[in-house]
């Protein structure tokens, strides 16, 4: 029992000298500041715009029907074949009209024989009349049989004209050029005048870009020609900017040509159209898999990229031309809705800033409230950013080509 402090003393004084001996922590290493690419805000004129969905409609659609009833004989095309204006289609079996015409023609020249031997009478007795009574009653029997006759021949040229008329009907050409449906009636059917739709041809050049804007907008542009800030598109070409569904900006410009007289009591929107030349299908454009000869055929046949009932964007323009800034899209980020860029400051601190967003152009942002034209814009790194905290800061020129460059915009997509 007399050991136990001692041996108690010496345990505490073995863990004194064994503390004494630690090593002393090593101070912690403040990271270094991240790095960012910065730009300034591009200066360039802007428009505001609105953006509505539409879709791209045939600039003619025509039903082919017969104009007689008939055999339907002979069809010349294949189903959605490309036509030119005259091209053959169908023939109807023109015996029965054929056999018509030599009848008429046969008439005419009958009423033609008729009309020259009442001339000749006529002259006879125009000579044997002079001083005659009896004479000038046979001038006037003359006279009117020689009056019949022409009037017979005029309407024996009118049953060979309406019978070589007839007869032309049998031939059924393309009226314009498009690009035909499937045919509706086989060879060997009997077709009924203007009722059986042979097949339909639309014309898809050029092509119309119909949308409905809606009442809010409309206000606004009427507004906006009213106090002079727009012009009229009655007195101004208005164009239009169309975007495809592959494609991320707007690649087709179309001039507007029809709004419509009232808005549509279901909707609330307003039907406008725009027409714009249909582009053609190039060799350059096509799949490799499709094959040198069949690009050519492609070409030759002249198809064209838009058929009716594309889905397509249009941008319309709701203002004139002003100032603004932008910042290319990566530079903008999100909370909780509110949209934000970065801002290096002097001290090459990250400043928050909340900004107000413009239109869209291509791949940059028009802002309207939030940045001025010499702040320096975090366009690159921006997850690695916090509020306040210090960034190592290079300009977009420093990083190479690939990072986006003061003053510039990009010609294509917006």
């Amino acid at each position: 029992m007399t050991h136990r402090p001692l041996a108690l003393l010496t345990l505490f004084a073995a863990a004194a000298a064994l503390a004494g001996c630690a090593k002393p922590q090593p101070p912690l290493v403040k990271p270094a500041p991240p790095d960012v690419v910065v730009d300034y805000p591009v200066r360039r004129g802007v428009t505001d715009y609105e953006d509505f969905t539409g879709h791209t409609e045939a600039y003619k659609v025509v039903e082919v029907r017969p104009q007689v009833t008939g055999l339907l004989d002979k069809v010349y095309f294949r189903d959605g074949d490309f036509v030119n204006a005259g091209d053959p289609l169908f023939d109807i079996d023109d015996d029965y009209f054929q056999a018509q015409r030599d009848g008429a023609e046969a008439s005419r020249n009958l009423a033609r024989a008729r009309k020259e031997l009442a001339k000749t009478l006529l002259a006879s007795a125009e000579r044997a009349r002079t001083g005659s009574a009896l004479a000038g009653d046979e001038y006037a029997k003359a006279k009117a049989e020689y009056d019949a006759t022409v009037a017979a021949e005029k309407v024996a040229e009118f049953d060979l004209k309406k019978a070589e008329t007839t007869l032309g009907y049998t031939k059924i050409a393309a009226r314009y050029t498009g690009r035909l449906g499937k045919r509706m009636v086989d060879p060997g059917t009997v077709v009924k005048e203007n009722e059986a739709v042979l097949t339909r041809l639309v014309v898809v050049d050029p092509v119309y870009v119909a949308f409905d804007i809606d009442e809010r907008t409309l206000l606004r542009v009427r507004r906006l020609i009213a106090g002079g800030k727009v012009t009229s598109a009655r007195e101004a070409r208005l164009e239009v900017r169309v975007g495809l569904a592959d494609e991320d900006g707007y690649s087709l410009v179309a001039p507007l040509t029809f709004a419509d007289n009232q808005l549509d009591p279901n909707t609330g929107t307003l039907r406008l159209r725009a027409e714009m030349p249909n582009p053609g299908l190039q060799s350059g454009s096509l799949p490799a898999v499709v094959g040198a000869a069949a690009a050519s055929e492609i070409e030759q046949k002249g198809l064209k990229l838009l058929s009716p009932g594309m889905f397509v964007r249009v941008r319309l323009p709701v203002g004139r031309e002003h100032p603004g800034l932008l910042v290319p899209e990566e530079a903008v980020g999100s909370d909780q809705g509110q949209r934000y860029v970065y801002v290096v400051n002097d001290k090459d601190e990250a400043v928050y800033r909340r900004v107000r967003l413009g239109p869209q152009e291509g791949k940059y942002r028009v802002v309207e409230e939030g940045v001025g034209p010499t702040d320096r814009v975090v366009v690159g790194g921006l997850q690695r950013v916090r509020p306040g905290s210090k960034v190592n800061a290079k300009m977009a020129g420093e990083r190479g080509a690939s990072a986006p460059r003061a003053g510039t915009l990009p010609t294509s997509g917006g």
